[in-house]
């Protein structure tokens, strides 16, 4: 973290010099450092989604093109929850190709698990910078790239604590370099962009379904402004989108002819969310807007207004500017209609939000320039000013709080450390065959995990137990304060009853 923080505070004195170039390269090295450092942040799995991406990417290096949760449905049971499938198609693969690949190359652990997303995130900093630098300037696009730099949220996606986490950054990866090649190709006319962009377009559907096509939204509505209906103008959309659906069609193809089931059971549980609260995750209308606060700091709901008003003021062309514009309208608007809600649901147009809130930052810097004659001076109120914007929107001390025992009541890191290390005794305490049950809540995650093992949340029944004895399976049951444990497997010595305790956090 200290090396990432004065690499930028570097970079923002040869961006006051102007000196660009310099200042990018520094930015993106210390932004590298810091998306690092958060991939070492928690020695342990984090709850939710982390344990489950985790897991799948693991099982997923010896079977790429077979997803599964339980790689090992040894237990005669249900396999009918997003949280219990044998074929795991709740999202699509490739940010888990990715993680399996870092497994692959760097071994199985949460360092190499979380290192896919520092690296892409990483590069949002050239993306962003390119994307303002053309529609408005380069201050913008360096600005733009800097509140990605220091952005907090950012941190705690890539470490794994945050919801989604692994699977949102790198959504926001590939549809924010979607947008940025559009821009791109707006701006050269070069062809070989309009293939750039479908292919970025087909990796974010590969990540996370359909919202992955925003890109041809704001392309559209670009497209109506400027040539109505003039059909040989589309022909570089038409041609992008068809290369899109070329990167896409393959996977569809093969989990409906090879998991026809489960993959009509992923698009049923996917629309739901439209029209139903799933898991939990309810809000009202103003949800999304209430998020931003969490996502941007919490000025920025007070001030993102004025943002979206300068940078439709600056970006040159009508159809440009109400295209882009009209992405983070939209966006908000569907997810505040949408039933089931998650705070960074509209995190993945943060490049766009981050874009308005960089001019506000141009214009306030570009009034400190105008008022102030002396060079030095100038410097140095820009050098601070820059300063405080970052300090806030990293919030070091709020990393120490959740990440750290500095705060000596930090439970969760505890114990989470403490689960960790029970199922590691446990791999290498039990043999192969083993099948382990009463893991509280969702922790049996973790226990497949780390252990290489079946695990459940149940105690087997009867004929479950018959069933793996059939199977020469070691049965291994941990006992909790409130198990009733059947006197069948209390009677059998084989049986294996482990008193240590796991800690239950969902």
């Amino acid at each position: 973290m200290l090396t990432g923080s004065v690499l930028i505070l570097i970079s923002i004195f040869f961006h006051i010099k102007e000196k660009n170039r310099l200042s990018i390269i520094l930015l993106f090295a210390g932004t590298l450092s810091i998306y690092l450092f958060a991939t070492l942040l928690d020695p342990f799995l984090n709850l939710w989604d982390e344990r489950f991406h985790a897991l799948v990417a693991k099982n997923l290096m010896e079977h790429p093109l077979m997803p599964t949760l339980f790689d090992d449905p040894v237990v005669d049971t249900g396999y009918d929850n997003w949280d219990r499938f044998h074929i795991w198609l709740h999202k699509p693969p490739l940010f888990l190709w990715q993680i399996a690949i870092s497994f692959k190359i760097f071994g199985v652990n949460e360092f190499a698990l979380r290192l896919p997303s520092a690296i892409l995130s990483s590069f949002l900093i050239i993306i962003s910078y390119r994307t303002g630098k053309l529609l408005i300037n380069s201050r913008v696009g360096y600005y733009t790239a800097f509140l990605f730099s220091t952005s907090f949220f950012m941190v705690e996606l890539i470490s794994g604590r945050r919801e989604l986490d692994h699977n949102t950054i790198t959504f926001l990866v590939y549809v924010s370099a979607s947008i940025w090649s559009w821009v791109e190709y707006l701006h050269s006319k070069k062809w070989y962009w309009v293939v750039i962009i479908g292919i970025f377009s087909g990796f974010a559907i590969l990540c996370k379904w359909l919202t992955g096509l925003l890109v041809y939204l704001g392309w559209g509505i670009y497209n109506l402004i400027n040539f109505r209906f003039i059909l040989k103008k589309y022909k570089p959309f038409i041609i992008s989108l068809f290369i899109t659906f070329i990167v896409v069609l393959p996977w569809q193809v093969l989990i409906f002819w090879w998991y026809p089931a489960e993959a009509k059971n992923s698009y049923q549980f996917f629309s739901k969310h439209l029209w139903e609260v799933l898991d939990g995750h309810s809000g009202n209308f103003w949800y999304h807007f209430d998020a931003i606060s969490l996502l941007y700091g919490k000025i920025v709901p007070f001030i993102i207004i004025i943002g979206f008003i300068l940078l439709f003021r600056k970006i040159n062309g009508k159809g440009k500017k109400i295209a882009l514009i009209s992405l983070p309208v939209v966006v908000f608007l569907f997810f505040s209609i949408t039933k089931t809600k998650m705070e960074n649901y509209t995190f993945f147009i943060s490049m766009l939000i981050f874009l308005s809130l960089a001019c506000i930052i141009d214009y306030i810097i570009g009034k400190i320039r105008k008022k102030i004659k002396s060079d030095l001076s100038q410097s140095l109120i820009i050098f601070v000013f820059l300063g405080i914007i970052g300090a806030a929107g990293l919030n070091i001390e709020l990393i120490q709080k959740k990440h750290t025992f500095w705060n000596r009541d930090n439970s969760f890191t505890k114990m989470s450390i403490h689960n960790k290390s029970v199922f590691i005794e446990l791999r290498n305490e039990l043999p192969g065959n083993a099948v382990i049950f009463n893991i509280k809540g969702r922790h049996y995650i973790e226990s497949m995990f780390y252990t290489g093992l079946p695990s459940y949340n149940i105690i087997p029944t009867q004929y479950q137990y018959y069933d793996l004895k059939d199977k020469g399976k070691k049965i291994v049951i941990f006992r909790t304060e409130n198990s009733d444990i059947p006197e069948f497997l209390l009677n059998d010595s084989t049986v294996l009853i482990i008193a240590k305790k796991i800690y239950r956090y969902d």
